[in-house]
């Protein structure tokens, strides 16, 4: 008798573990986003505010479906325990497009320990969440972890 309520929730249970999984597999089935940082030389060059240490974090994304258009991002965080981002509205991400062979967009952090003169980003995991757009209107969520690939390099084809 116990065991047949709890069938619903074992259920319900199931299906919002399928259904995260499949948001975090989104982003692999149709495309991939890599992770590169910028750390200020000096105190305020980033935000003119010279108490304040930050940065920005370059996510960078390729395609290989010619049908997804871009990527929305609603959320962006690092897993470090001294940086801090804010992102106060969502942000568009272009996948492929002539006119942008290597899309990219950069969201600014902020270092919360003012002792830390220096800082090393490479390995740290980013979790990045959204939903794709498609050709057509179609929308899918998705989320991933990747970790930062190291300092950002200027492409000599900006």
């Amino acid at each position: 008798m116990l065991f047949i309520p709890l069938i619903p929730l074992l259920l319900i249970g199931i299906y919002y573990f399928w259904n995260a999984k499949q948001t975090k597999n989104q982003l692999a089935q149709h495309g991939a986003m890599s992770v590169s940082y910028l750390f200020q030389e000096h105190p305020g060059q980033y935000s003119g505010d010279r108490t304040v240490k930050s940065g920005v974090i370059v996510i960078h994304t390729s395609s290989h479906n010619q049908k997804l258009k871009h990527a929305t991002l609603k959320r962006v965080s690092v897993k470090h325990p001294d940086l801090h981002i804010q992102l106060d509205q969502s942000l568009s991400l272009p996948f492929h497009s002539e006119l942008l062979p290597k899309p990219e967009v950069s969201i600014r952090y902020k270092v919360t320990n003012k002792a830390l003169s220096k800082l090393d980003l490479t390995g740290v995991p980013t979790c990045i969440s959204g939903k794709l757009h498609f050709e057509g209107g179609k929308t899918r969520p998705f989320q991933v972890m990747v970790p930062i690939s190291g300092l950002y390099q200027q492409q000599s084809n900006h």
